[in-house]
């Protein structure tokens, strides 16, 4: 599927509620608070036919990727698609985006142990496993690993 991708903006927030009702509309504030940081990063993922200047689309967004980006290292907090466009490599192309744009050195993020697809997506783009943080998140089930995963970008860094 041919998406387009751009910086997000505080006005995509409206939008970006509806993506995924049921699971957006509490993270909304927090993103909004996000954008404000001057670490804050994130991209929005359109279909091409939208006009990316507009704030308003005939088409709503299909997903976005939220993050922190400081000194060329970057760090994935947040990524959505939409739930009937999902599985159509708009997830990979949101966080091959947002490396490039904001992980010159190294992009870092944290999956759910249990999330197989998301940290199979994750693999399958070359982050690696470097650590995980016991019982981190909690679930219907009572709680879930967060596995810490890293991939190098095209600028060395310096450790």
């Amino acid at each position: 599927m041919e998406i387009a991708t751009r910086r997000m903006t505080a006005d995509d927030l409206k939008t970006l509620q509806d993506l995924d009702a049921a699971s957006i509309s509490e993270r909304v504030e927090g993103l909004a608070s996000f954008l404000g940081q001057k670490a804050g990063a994130g991209l929005v993922a359109y279909t091409p036919t939208t006009d990316a200047r507009r704030t308003s689309f005939p088409e709503p967004l299909l997903g976005y990727i939220a993050g922190f980006s400081v000194n060329q290292d970057a760090e994935i907090i947040d990524l959505v698609v939409r739930s009937d466009y999902r599985r159509q490599g708009i997830g990979q192309q949101l966080i091959e985006g947002f490396c490039d744009a904001f992980g010159h050195h190294v992009t870092y993020l944290e999956v759910a142990r249990q999330n197989r697809p998301a940290y199979e997506l994750y693999l399958s783009m070359g982050f690696v496993e470097y650590g995980d943080r016991k019982a981190y998140y909690q679930t219907a089930d009572g709680r879930d690993d967060a596995i810490l995963m890293r991939k190098y970008g095209n600028i060395p860094a310096d450790i």
